[in-house]
């Protein structure tokens, strides 16, 4: 069953309509669409586990040895589906959030338009893009296909410009867009790539080659970095993981003296000094602000978030260009796309055998990943989605900037993100997209499987990456068997 049956056509709704209109059509439609939303989030009982989990207090550690497990994603734990693990909805929730959450799924899938093409909810997008769809870099399957034959890549990839003072491309701006809304308007080039041989002291990587559809403006020396479209698995619930909570855990003077030295990115946003946590750098604050900058920078639709084009003032097309009104997407089309986004749900454990899960999960945390990809995490309090208030939830991460080491500093500093610092990426799902042969790992998908990626980790992690190594084949076997049940 897809995520929700296409129970209206978006054309029929103006961007006035977004705001007022919408939101009472859709209460004509919240029986049905409760019926859609619960038999595609799976199991209907909040509560429910694999018959492998059973449901005991909690230890309320992140470093004891685990015996007993609680749901992954709390009361926003589903069953697992092999066909579309990623994409469902919470179980259980509530009528009043159908509308939003059904109309922001809408918007998600929906392909956008050059302005003035008569779809005036759902037009804007460019002039200069990198997908047209949420739906082309994120997939209900697992990850989108990145590397196609013939060096060619997809839209599942995009690649940030900049130096390591973190002074952006003078023409091309933070992001590359390869894709235009006219043939008469041309992108601003191709990326190719081509892999790289492991050497003695890294394993096989990628290459990336850029075209430039204007030879007088080459990249110079700004670098370029790929980014790879994550799978999208409990959002909301780390939107609501407490700032204080985050602050808490870092320790960048390294006063404990294990190694690892995570510290918070504190980014602005509105003039405020905010906590990051979402992006491969944690560029972003909140999922409000992430949905806004993947819009602007990847679909180059305008929001109040970032009202101005995607564009450096050296690009007079995306300034001459007919647009889809001011901002081109509303308020309250941004609010429903978060609310789609926030009731994402999380696929339980996979689990055969639970002695040798537990096994796998001691090791995870000897080794010292743990350290970082910090098992548990609480939310904090939602007055929109109580249900994800308080939840323990398994994340695997700690949403803190940790230097990776030469190996993964790609020369783009990201607001105060330096060039060889990554925010920790969750690790739950990681298991389901490695089912898939063409699995990528790591911000740019150098990695073509789970032990790759650990064998690229250095700088704070190098110590693990050796304890790692040091395993015995058996170790490592039961490790990765845990990575891939999470």
């Amino acid at each position: 069953m897809p995520l929700l049956h296409h129970l209206t056509t978006p054309e029929r709704f103006s961007k006035q309509a977004s705001a007022v209109s919408l939101p009472i059509i859709m209460r004509t439609t919240l029986l049905t669409l409760s019926i859609a939303l619960t038999a595609c989030g799976g199991s209907d009982d909040s509560t429910s586990t694999s018959p492998n989990l059973p449901v005991l207090p909690d230890d309320n550690s992140n470093q004891e040895t685990h015996t007993h497990w609680l749901p992954a994603g709390g009361a926003a734990t589903i069953n697992s589906d092999v066909a579309r693990p990623f994409l469902q909805i919470i179980p259980k929730l509530p009528s009043h959030l159908l509308g939003g959450v059904s109309t922001g799924r809408e918007l998600f899938i929906t392909q956008w338009t050059p302005a003035n093409e008569g779809r005036a909810l759902f037009d804007g997008v460019g002039p200069l893009f990198n997908a047209n769809a949420c739906t082309q870099c994120h997939s209900d399957a697992g990850r989108k296909a990145t590397y196609l034959p013939n060096g060619e890549l997809s839209d599942a990839i995009l690649f940030r410009l900049g130096d390591k003072q973190g002074i952006a491309h003078h023409y091309y701006g933070e992001q590359l867009q390869h894709q235009s809304i006219d043939p008469s308007i041309a992108p601003e080039g191709k990326m190719q790539y081509t892999h790289t041989t492991a050497t003695p002291d890294t394993p096989a990587g990628t290459k990336f080659m850029f075209t430039p559809a204007d030879s007088n403006q080459p990249l110079g020396s700004n670098a370029i970095s790929g980014r790879i479209s994550p799978q999208l698995v409990g959002m909301g619930l780390l939107d609501l993981i407490s700032d204080a909570d985050i602050i808490a855990a870092a320790d960048p003077d390294d006063h404990n003296q294990d190694g690892i030295r995570g510290r918070v990115h504190w980014v602005y946003e509105g003039n405020q000094q905010q906590v990051g946590r979402f992006g491969w750098k944690a560029i972003n604050s909140s999922l409000r602000t992430q949905n806004a900058n993947a819009m602007s920078q990847d679909m180059g639709l305008t929001t109040s978030v970032f009202i101005e084009p995607n564009c450096t003032v050296n690009q007079p097309i995306c300034w001459t260009a007919e647009n889809g009104g001011s901002p081109e997407v509303s308020d309250s089309s941004l609010d429903a796309v978060v609310d789609f986004m926030t009731a994402l749900a999380v696929p339980e454990r996979r689990i055969d055998d639970l002695q040798a899960f537990n096994q796998g999960a001691n090791l995870f945390a000897e080794v010292g990943c743990a350290s970082c990809h910090t098992p548990k995490q609480k939310t904090g309090e939602s007055i929109r989605f109580p249900l994800l208030s308080q939840q323990t939830i398994y994340p695997y991460t700690d949403l803190l900037l940790h230097d990776m080491g030469l190996g993964l500093d790609d020369g783009v500093k990201e607001k105060n993100a330096e060039s060889y610092e990554w925010r920790t990426p969750p690790l739950w799902g990681i298991g389901i997209v490695a089912r898939d042969p063409e699995a990528r790992f790591l911000h740019d998908g150098r990695a073509r499987s789970i032990t790759e990626a650990i064998l690229w980790h250095g700088g704070e992690a190098e110590a693990v990456k050796t304890r790692f190594t040091q395993l015995t084949d058996a170790e490592k076997e039961n490790l990765l068997r845990f990575l891939h049940s999470i």
